[in-house]
């Protein structure tokens, strides 16, 4: 009992105490060097901006920006050119660290589809609408002599005759044909107005 705490006083095992605690910490540095390189710590790169980029030019636009990109939604905008992005998160001009993934939302490249609504006997108020209701465009009328005097006789797409739950693009135009019990000229109205309109 007398050696062992002789020992714990004596000069060597201060020595080895003290070479022990230095390893530790050589080890510890060590470690937190290598975590700090691994996960790039204090290393960041600017977000750039994706905006109004089309999908097509993308790989080549983040060859140098250590950056990488998945596209995760599409939104249809007829307003917009099909396959472009629309934004991004994060946002342009941000700090991320290297090879962080940008997430892009894109204009679609094919308009969702919708189901053609019925729209005949309905006056061609209720037919405008509706058509506009549905995502379509309202085209022009067409008024053909009828038994009954501002209904709707007919939806035309492209000049053809379209039936109720035909499947068509959003944005398609529709025109209407309306009834009219008085004899009418034979050429379309395209004002969008017939003398046949139900108030």
């Amino acid at each position: 009992m007398n050696s062992l705490a002789s020992f714990f006083k004596s000069r060597q095992f201060f020595i080895q105490l003290i070479v022990i605690l230095a390893v530790i910490f050589l080890i510890f540095f060590a470690i937190i060097r290598f975590l700090s390189s691994y996960t790039n710590h204090g290393q960041y790169v600017v977000v750039p901006d994706f905006t109004g980029k089309m999908i097509l030019a993308l790989p080549g636009f983040v060859k140098d920006k250590n950056v990488s990109y998945e596209i995760v939604d599409s939104i249809y905008d007829p307003r917009e050119k099909p396959g472009m992005v629309l934004r991004q998160d994060p946002e342009p001009n941000s700090k991320v660290k290297h090879n962080r993934t940008v997430y892009l939302y894109v204009t679609g490249l094919v308009p969702p589809q919708v189901i053609m609504p019925r729209l005949v006997d309905r006056s061609e108020r209720q037919a405008r609408l509706i058509i506009e209701t549905y995502g379509l465009k309202f085209g022009k009328v067409e008024l053909r002599q009828a038994d009954c005097n501002g209904c709707v006789l007919a939806a035309v797409v492209n000049g053809k005759e379209i039936t109720p739950g035909t499947s068509l693009k959003k944005g398609t135009v529709v025109s209407i044909v309306v009834g009219s019990k008085d004899p009418v000229r034979d050429h379309a109205d395209s004002s969008g107005v017939s003398p046949g309109d139900v108030p």
